[in-house]
This record gives structure tokens, C-alpha cells and sequence, in this order.
């Protein structure tokens, strides 16, 4: 079928039949999702990712190896183009695409020119960098240090660089301020920086050194955005105003932001008006989390994207009046996911180009009728979208995927090759065809469509609100793993022995699982750390907001809630579970304020304290799970907890199976119980933690705990388990980084076969949906691909018996002093990580531990791990 062949897909307000079935056998063409092999591959002029989406960037695309970009924008004269990337300034000639690259270390966006050849960009511990883009010259320098403390006025124009110009502190160092949007005035003379920590904005005489003014603006500035006569500057306030005393809030770093009480997610946004002569401000409420603004030509109109919204707002900037609201949804793709986070227009204003991050497009919008007139295909989740004449310029942050190849094979998840793409006119000119691929890409037309009576009971229905087999979902969460690094010494799947190291010793239970039911060797995490996979596996998607703050996290690490700004405004699945009536009981999952603590003492255990407790029984100790997620915690288990993790995983079983006693003696188990086992994360080799080994082995007995007393309950002919890690970055995979372990089990389950269809996150959140009648929350996992093949439609209700393990479990690192050479030398790199949170730890550091700890002499295969300096 030739691309343009089938209906044509132009945005329209009713969405009709024969659309949607033109767009079913035109996307089963263009993509073939089910019959890939792999979701990660390249094919030509694209690529398959693992949020279920295909990516085919139109125009010219430079490849930015194994970095992200974050920002982008085009110098006065429009020759060249300088992309922000997570460890570098890339400066891109816009008619030759030669680039120059210079290392730095950024914030979560900001860049801003103040002439042909210098610009500024925000930089992380509270800088702003000048870089020298003149040919040849180009070398990041210091320019102010703007670490914020609480002082009411800026600390003056004091210096201590060597020339007294180039490094200015302009107030008291108190913790890291977030620099992020960045705006420079027309003459290079003044910079505008925006403190996102501080809810402020720095105002900078650059030829002074000296700050002016320090305006407050709303919560969680970041973008701003400076009249074309330089009278008004537009702060773009993801949190909006400081919620007040009594209101429903949620925290944000050092703020509390209004949240909504569904979904605890942050309910609006806003903007301040800055006069640039008199520094007075003025906010008004705006749409979820705005991310962008450019202004009209002549000034009096500015054009605000709202992340989580999926609009773009029109501004009366004289009358400092949000006035109405357009939608970037597709009618063929409904429900949240869009995700508009930069505007550009063209040079005679008519059209703008809005930069879907969701949709891995960019809408391209008429300005005087405010409608989307089609779609041109981007890489990977666009972040930074410019124009100059008729040609487009896009920086997608994930652009192919993790394929930073080399010439072993694929690369660990965070080997990132990002996108720029050089458009010109003819690229993008037919809007038809060039929407017919972004919906192809999209799976758009994938409805929810209404329940069909007299359907008999299936173990995953077609549709939402059809009879299944199962009234029983128990979800559990694991961390980090890669399908290699535990199941790459099966035979019967596509697995790399060579990269396994916790293979079948370690975790019997996860192998023995894997052939009595069925191995699941195609499947991927559709995040790539514990920050946006929780999201990810929670609520289907991973917001703006996160991938803005991939690898410059100040704010938060949101891995287990306890920032609204990262909560998808369309929900999670226990708020969607509620929704449609479901009884719910969350196990660990987003307890951002677990507590493990000696009464007595009022310290914390040590782990063999705590496992010496548990052994004995004498319960000594007292664990508690609190959450910031106030919808949540109606349904939270009190007593378990995900992180720290010298509670072993075992402890985590016990809880479980003594409530799953209680459901069992009560008749009633919930619908579905969420549970995190964090263990197999490990500690490295930090002297006092288990062994890398000893913790997998943990958390591989603790599942097959957890299996075995389900398949000998009362509950085992209607339960479905599904298993998936948040992430993959611990280990490497020779298929991707994005690969990972994942489990069904149930008495429908295939027994003893190799289920090879291409699965992720959302799979397994649809799969859930559609099981227990829980309508999509978004428009991925409404696109997402269940896990039909898994099943069969007799039961088999023999149970599982788990595995005793092979390895102590309570086997300890030893002590530094015990240690020399290179054992010693990862020991002590592993006692230096932070491990009181999820990921803080350096994954290199790691998973040369856990290497070294089971394979002594074999090198490790460093040229397939291609990790990040990250604070992650």
C-alpha cells in the first residue's frame, strides 16, 4: 500500500467510520508493529521506540549521539542554530549542518542569543554559562553564579574570577536556585534568568555585572519569553500561584502547588507580566503547566503552550488577559498526551508550529482561524522547535531511541541518540501526507468503543466493560533489570548469555516462572530511569515536565510521587481503578515518606538488625508508609514501604501474604493490589548492604513467594499477575536497553512458551484496563497493545511451588578493610553512593560492582554501557 493510499487524515471535528478503518489497514502497512521482532530496531528513515509510537523525522536529521536535547534557538541572523543537549551547547550551521559542540553541564532548559556570536545558556548549581559561538572560538565561561538564598535584594556586583568580569556571585549560596528559561534584551546589554526553585526572576545588567532587580513571579518558573519591543517579559510559571493555607495542594520542591483532587496532579499554571523599565509584575492564571510562549509580530498578542493541557492559549498582552484556548488534539486521538511544550511562527506570522511531544510531531497551526491544519513527523518526544523563512528546525529529546551503536551491539538505556531535523518547505508543504504518517505513527483511530452485550468472558475482552475471566489483578513493580542480565542464559528465548550475570543460580524463581507460563523475551520499559518509569508504569505516560528535568533533577526525583508537577493530569491507574468502582490496595508503591525506626533507640536499623528481627519474630522494629499523594492513601498499606532497602524484599512478602490470609478468611480480595519489590536494585558492593547476588536473590524469592501463595488460594482461578520492571538501566542488553523482565501469570497463562510479540509499560496498563473494565487514562495506553497472546482460553490450575534459593539472602558485602584492588576500589565507590532514595546511586558505578561481584576477571563490557554523568 503506497503511504498516501487510504483515507485522508486531516484533522476534523467529527471523527467518522470509515476514517477509522481506512487508518486501522494504513497503520497495520506503514508500521507492522506485530510482526516486528524487536521494538527498538531501526528501519529506514525511522525508528520503533518503546512508548508504542514509530518515530520518521521528515527533512535532513543529525544524529546527536548518546545525549538529549533539551532547548534550542536560532541566532539574530538565522545562521546558526544552538541546541541544548544534557552535556553540551551544540552550534549547528543552519545551511551546511556542520556542527561545533561545546561540553557544559545544563539546566532543564535555557538558552537565549544576546548577538551573532554570543549566548547564554543555563547551567546546573545555579550558573548561566556565556559561550563565544564566533568561528572557531567557541568555549563555555562562567558568567554568574545566581545559587539563590532567601535575601530580599540581590548582594551587589562583587567578583572573584581573575579578570573580575567573567564570574559574579550575585547572592548567598543556599542550595541549588534552578536556573532554567533564559531571555537576553535585543542590545546584549540585560539578561533575564528565571530561578525555578526560587519562584524568581534575576534580572542582569551583563556590561555592569551587577543584578537590578530580583522579581518574584508564581511556582516553578521556566520559560520566558521578551516582547519584540523588549517592554514585556513573559514568566511561564509551571505551578502557578503558591497555593495558600486550607487549599488542596501537593508539593514541589521548596513550594506547595493547587493540585486537583482527583489526581493530585497540578491544577493550573500561570503567567507574570514584567515591565522591563519599572520591574513591576503582574500574574494571572493560566492553563496545566504552560511551557512556551512566543509573541505576535507587532507585540500585542503572545501565544502560550499549556503541557498538560494540550492547548495553546492567546494572550491580550496589553490587557494582561489569558482570552481563549485552542486545542492540539487530534479528534482521531483523543484523551491527554499531546503534550505542546514550544511554539514558533513562521516568518509572515500566519502559521505556527507547536512542538506535540506526546504525538512526535509537530502541529503545524493557521494563526487567524486558531485550527490545526496537519502534522509533520519529529523524532522522539520534540522539546525545541524554531523557524527562519520556510524552514523548521526540531530537537526531539529521545529522537531515536537508545541506539547509541557501536561495534558491539546495542547500548545500555541511556545511550539516547537525539534528533535535530533541518526542514525545508517541500518537506512539510503536503500537510496530507505528512499527517497520514504522524497518524500511522500514532495508532490514531484506536477508540475506546462501547461494551457489546451477550460477549462471553475472555481472559483480556476487546473491549472495556466486556466480561473477563478474571476479577483479580495483582501488579507488581521491580526495579531496573534488563532481560539479559537475568534471563540471557535461556536458550529457549532471545537472550546473550555472555551479558547475564544473575541467570539461574540467582533467580530460580524468575526462570522457573518464565517456563511454566510463558517467557516473555520482546518487552520494554518505556522510561529509562526510576524518575519518569514509575511514572510510566503508574499512569501510562511520563509528562513534560519530567522529560524537560531528565538528568537535572533539582527540583525532585519524582520516582515515588512527591512532586505534583510530575503527576499526569489524566491520573494513575489507582485513581482510575477508583473511578470505575474497583476495591484497590497499593503495596509500597509512591511512599515518599516511609520511616523504619528502633523505638527505643529512635534510629534506624541497620539491614542485619532488621533481618535478625524478622527471623526471630520479636518485631522490634517499626515501619510505616506515608504518602504526599493524598488520593492514594485511603489504599496504601500502612506498614510497607519501597525504599530504603535494608528492609529486605522478604518482609515485603510476609505483608502481603498475611493479607492475602485475611482476604481468603473474609471471602474478598480486592480487585487489584499494586505492589513494589524494590530489592533487586541492590546496594552494589557497599560494605554492610547484601550482595549484589543476595539482594536479586531476594527479590527473585519474594516473587516466587508471592506466585506460589496466590496459585494455592482460594483467589488462583480468576487472578492474572503481571510483572514488569520501572526501568532497565541497571544492566545492558544486546537487544536494547529498553528491554526488560516481565511476567504473566495465571491459570489462563500459555504454559511453556516463548511470547515474543512486542510488549512495554502501556501493555501491561491496558492489559489491566481492559481485564478489570478500567477505561484508558491517556492516549497511550488507549493505543497500547494488550497482551492478547499470552492467554488461552482453558484454564490450567495447577500452581506454582516456588524455588528456595541458592545463595544466603542475608549474605553481606564485606568491609573495605577485608578488600584490595579492584574489589576494593568499587566497594568504595559503592559506600560513596546515595542509596537513602531510588537512583541516586551511579548506575556505571553500579553495574561494574555487581559485574565484578559475579563475573571476577571478565572485563566489563563497558562499550555496550554507555551511562551518564547524571545526577539520577
Amino acid at each position: 500500500m503506497a503511504p498516501d493510499s487510504g483515507a485522508r487524515w486531516l484533522p476534523s471535528r467529527k471523527a467518522n467510520l470509515m476514517k477509522i478503518r481506512s487508518a486501522s489497514i494504513l497503520l497495520i502497512s506503514l508500521v507492522g508493529a506485530a510482526s516486528a521482532r524487536t521494538v527498538m530496531e531501526e528501519v529506514p528513515g525511522g525508528a520503533r521506540v518503546s512508548s508504542n509510537q514509530m518515530v520518521t523525522p521528515a527533512g535532513r536529521v543529525a544524529r546527536v549521539e548518546g545525549a538529549r536535547p533539551k532547548d534550542a534557538a536560532l541566532s539574530p541572523n538565522g545562521r546558526t542554530l544552538a541546541v541544548l543537549a544534557q552535556n553540551q551547547v551544540i552550534l549547528y550551521d543552519t545551511s551546511t549542518r556542520a556542527a561545533r559542540s561545546v561540553p557544559l553541564s545544563p539546566g532543564p532548559l535555557g538558552i537565549a542569543w544576546a548577538s551573532n556570536s554570543t549566548l547564554y545558556v543555563s547551567g546546573d548549581d545555579g550558573q548561566v554559562f556565556r559561550v563565544n559561538a564566533a568561528e572557531g572560538t567557541a568555549r563555555p565561561v562562567k558568567v554568574a553564579e545566581v545559587v539563590a538564598a532567601g535575601a530580599s535584594g540581590p548582594a551587589g556586583a562583587r567578583s572573584n574570577s581573575p579578570n573580575g568580569k567573567d564570574l559574579v556571585p550575585l547572592e548567598a549560596p543556599k542550595g541549588n536556585p534552578q536556573v532554567a528559561g533564559l531571555a537576553a534584551s535585543k542590545d546584549g546589554r540585560r539578561l533575564y534568568v528565571t530561578l525555578g526553585i526560587r519562584n524568581a526572576v534575576l534580572v542582569i545588567d551583563l556590561a555592569e555585572n551587577k543584578t537590578l532587580a530580583r522579581i518574584p513571579v508564581g511556582v516553578a518558573p521556566y520559560r520566558l519569553a521578551l516582547s519584540p519591543d523588549g517592554g514585556t517579559l513573559l514568566a511561564l510559571n509551571r505551578g502557578g500561584r503558591e497555593a495558600k493555607a486550607g487549599e488542596k495542594s501537593g508539593p514541589s520542591a521548596e513550594s506547595r502547588v493547587l493540585v486537583d483532587a482527583g489526581t493530585d496532579a497540578a491544577l493550573r499554571g500561570s503567567i507574570t507580566f514584567v515591565n522591563t523599565r519599572t520591574f513591576a509584575a503582574v500574574s494571572v492564571d493560566a492553563g496545566r503547566q504552560p511551557s512556551a510562549a512566543v509573541f505576535s509580530a507587532d507585540g500585542r498578542a503572545a501565544y502560550v503552550a499549556n503541557s498538560d493541557d494540550d492547548t495553546v492559549s492567546i494572550v491580550d498582552v496589553a490587557r494582561r488577559k489569558v482570552k481563549s484556548a485552542f486545542s492540539v488534539r487530534p479528534p482521531q486521538d483523543p484523551g491527554f498526551g499531546q503534550m505542546p511544550n514550544d511554539l514558533a511562527l513562521s516568518s509572515d506570522g500566519k502559521t505556527m508550529f507547536v512542538s506535540c511531544g506526546g504525538a512526535n510531531a509537530a502541529a503545524a497551526v493557521d494563526v487567524a482561524t486558531r485550527r490545526v491544519k496537519g502534522y509533520i513527523p519529529t523524532g522522539w518526544f520534540p522539546i525545541a522547535v524554531a523557524t527562519r523563512g520556510d524552514r523548521l528546525f526540531v530537537a526531539s529529546s529521545k529522537g531515536f531511541g537508545s541506539r547509541r551503536l557501536n561495534s558491539q551491539g546495542a547500548s545500555n538505556v541511556h545511550g539516547t541518540v537525539g534528533t535535530v531535523q533541518f526542514i525545508g518547505a517541500a518537506d512539510w508543504k503536503d500537510l496530507r501526507a505528512t499527517t497520514r504518517r504522524v497518524a500511522a505513527n500514532n495508532h490514531w483511530g484506536a477508540f475506546e468503543l462501547p461494551a457489546r452485550k451477550g460477549i462471553a468472558p475472555a481472559p483480556v475482552p476487546a473491549r472495556v466493560g466486556e466480561p473477563s475471566v478474571f476479577h483479580h489483578v495483582v501488579y507488581i513493580i521491580k526495579e531496573n533489570h534488563t532481560y539479559d542480565l537475568d534471563l540471557g542464559d535461556m536458550p529457549e528465548g532471545n537472550g546473550d548469555k555472555s551479558l547475564c550475570i544473575f541467570g539461574e543460580k540467582i533467580t530460580p524463581n524468575e526462570h522457573a516462572i518464565s517456563r511454566q507460563f510463558v517467557l516473555l523475551d520482546n518487552t520494554y520499559t518505556s522510561g529509562t530511569n526510576s524518575a519518569d518509569g514509575h511514572q510510566w508504569t503508574d499512569s501510562a505516560l511520563a509528562n513534560a515536565y519530567q522529560e524537560q528535568n531528565y538528568s537535572s533533577n533539582a527540583r525532585s526525583y519524582p520516582y515515588d510521587g512527591g512532586d505534583a508537577l510530575a503527576a499526569s493530569p489524566s491520573g494513575f491507574l489507582w485513581n482510575a481503578a477508583v473511578k470505575a468502582r474497583k476495591s484497590l490496595r497499593v503495596y509500597g508503591e509512591f511512599v515518599n515518606k516511609p520511616s523504619v525506626v528502633d523505638p527505643a533507640t529512635g534510629k534506624e536499623p541497620t539491614f542485619k538488625q532488621l533481618w535478625d528481627d524478622r527471623a526471630a519474630g520479636s518485631n522490634r522494629y517499626r515501619i510505616t508508609a506515608a504518602t504526599d499523594t493524598a488520593a492514594l492513601r485511603p489504599y496504601l498499606h500502612p506498614n510497607y514501604i519501597g525504599w530504603p532497602v535494608i528492609v529486605s524484599d522478604q518482609y515485603r512478602a510476609d505483608t502481603f501474604l498475611a493479607d492475602l490470609k485475611r482476604f481468603e478468611a473474609n471471602g474478598s480480595m480486592p480487585s487489584l493490589c499494586m505492589l513494589l519489590l524494590p530489592c533487586n536494585h541492590t546496594s552494589g558492593t557497599d560494605p554492610g548492604f547484601p550482595t549484589p547476588r543476595a539482594s536479586v536473590a531476594d527479590n527473585d524469592r519474594a516473587l516466587g513467594r508471592i506466585v506460589e501463595g496466590i496459585s494455592r488460594s482460594a483467589f488462583w482461578k480468576d487472578t492474572l499477575i503481571l510483572v514488569i520492571e520501572d526501568d532497565s538501566q541497571f544492566g545492558v542488553d544486546h537487544v536494547d536497553g529498553h528491554r526488560t523482565l516481565a511476567f504473566c501469570v495465571s491459570p489462563y497463562t500459555r504454559r511453556g512458551v516463548v511470547v515474543s510479540e512486542p510488549y512495554n509499560h502501556t501493555s501491561v496498563l491496558r492489559t489491566i484496563g481492559l481485564t478489570l473494565g478500567i477505561p484508558a487514562m491517556n492516549r497511550f495506553d488507549r493505543t497500547a497493545t494488550p497482551m492478547t497472546a499470552c492467554f488461552t482460553s482453558t484454564p490450567d490450575l495447577r500452581p506454582f511451588t516456588s524455588v528456595e534459593s541458592n545463595v544466603p539472602l542475608d549474605e553481606l558485602n564485606p568491609s573495605l578493610s577485608a578488600l584490595s584492588g579492584q574489589r576494593l576500589r568499587l566497594a568504595a565507590a559503592s559506600h560513596r553512593q546515595n542509596f537513602t532514595s531510588y537512583d541516586r546511586a551511579d548506575p556505571s558505578v553500579m553495574a561494574r560492582a555487581a559485574w565484578h561481584s559475579q563475573r571476577p576477571g571478565i572485563p566489563f563490557p563497558a562499550k555496550r554501557f554507555h551511562a551518564i554523568v547524571d545526577d539520577d
